[in-house]
């Protein structure tokens, strides 16, 4: 039996981002591979520049299955202030690059797409050389070492991750989601009238024949981190689908 931990990511906004082009920003429906990794990473008190970062972004697989309200969907303009690019500086904080170069600022462009009102339950499974067990990143989601957010800091979480430990196959898993959560929610006019609505699609990163999905699309996602210090990223596949039987 597979092992599986189960937790919600519910925000105001949220900002799944996408490769960057120019001064756009996109943003994907759902969470990308490497925001999920650097939720339970953050939660667990693992720092950016922790050498072992890169080894444990290889030992963990996510599916997706997301509630949207009416897909509510914009656009951010921003301006921000920054000194020109100098190779042989180094800014330990934001406060010191403004501070020390002000003469040298410039205005730079800068459009984010958000989502907003949209509900996400997330399956995660371990490999057999996992760095933490599944138990573990259990006790570390319940309580964060470092503040969560979903995807951006002006995107902080608005409920508990609530995980929850199950057996099983993927859909035997989004299957005792469902339940486990529609229970919790029945009392929450907003997660509960979510909870009701349309979430037959969903996502995952292993097509597993013991799973009774039905495969609509398959898309490459560049968003698997293979080395943090020089934020690199290499493509994946991610399929996406209906749960057989769940009409």
């Amino acid at each position: 039996m597979i092992n599986h931990l189960i937790f919600q990511i519910y925000a105001p906004f949220t900002s799944w981002g996408e490769p960057a082009v120019g001064e756009v920003r996109h943003s994907n429906i759902i969470p990308s591979r490497s925001a999920l990794l650097g939720i339970v990473a953050a939660a667990l008190g693992i720092r950016r520049d922790d050498k072992q970062i890169d080894n444990f972004n290889l030992h963990y697989h996510f599916a997706i299955r997301p509630f949207i309200a009416n897909n509510s969907w914009f656009r951010d303009f921003q301006t921000v202030q920054a000194p020109k690019a100098n190779k042989k500086q180094v800014w330990h904080t934001r406060f010191d690059e403004i501070r020390k170069s002000p003469l040298e600022l410039e205005t730079l462009l800068s459009q984010r797409e958000y989502y907003n009102d949209v509900y996400y339950q997330i399956v995660m499974s371990e490999t057999d050389k996992a760095p933490y067990r599944l138990e573990q990143i259990q006790q570390a989601l319940l309580k964060p070492v470092f503040p969560l957010y979903a995807g951006r800091k002006n995107s902080p979480l608005s409920l508990p991750l609530s995980p929850i430990l199950c057996q099983g196959t993927l859909s035997d898993a989004f299957i005792f989601a469902d339940k486990h959560y529609q229970d919790c929610h029945r009392q929450d006019p907003v997660i509960n009238k979510l909870l009701q609505g349309t979430a037959d699609e969903y996502y995952w990163e292993q097509n597993n024949q013991e799973d009774r999905f039905d495969v609509i699309k398959i898309q490459c996602r560049q968003d698997q981190p293979i080395n943090r210090h020089r934020w690199q990223f290499i493509n994946r596949q991610q399929f996406s689908g209906n749960l057989k039987g769940s009409e």
